[in-house]
């Protein structure tokens, strides 16, 4: 990962990690699943792949969407279990200004991609720095 030592703070193991980068674009999401699929495959790792597909698209398409590229992907396994992180260049936002106890009405926009990450990862977070925002 360019000028990036760690994935959240960890160092991954380099035969158990994996990174990409991304252009922002309509497809950003579906290469950030193939990537992860790849990825899971080479690790033979045993997590919801399906979940975790769908995770990767969310936080994929909110990186094109609010932040600024290149996008980076970072996939590794840790003894926690799989960490996916993505990386964009863009000013990010506060976890702790989010409301998950709100619903959201029919004619809300936006909003459900995160509330399926925080309801379906083990942990998740955000992470400003000088370069960007994980």
């Amino acid at each position: 990962m360019r000028g990036k030592p760690s994935v959240m703070g960890l160092v991954p193991d380099p035969s158990r990690s994996r990174s990409k980068e991304l252009r922002a674009g309509p497809r950003t999401a579906e290469e950030a699943r193939l990537f992860l699929s790849a990825a899971l495959e080479s690790f033979n790792v045993d997590v919801d792949k399906d979940a975790a597909r769908l995770l990767t698209s969310e936080i994929a398409s909110n990186a094109v969407r609010h932040g600024k590229e290149p996008i980076d992907v970072n996939i590794s396994v840790e003894d926690e279990g799989l960490c996916v992180s993505v990386f964009d260049r863009g000013s990010g936002f506060d976890r702790d200004d989010l409301r998950f106890d709100r619903g959201l009405s029919l004619e809300t926009e936006g909003g459900r991609g995160l509330q399926l990450v925080h309801a379906l990862s083990s942990d998740w977070g955000v992470e400003r720095s000088v370069d960007g925002t994980e």
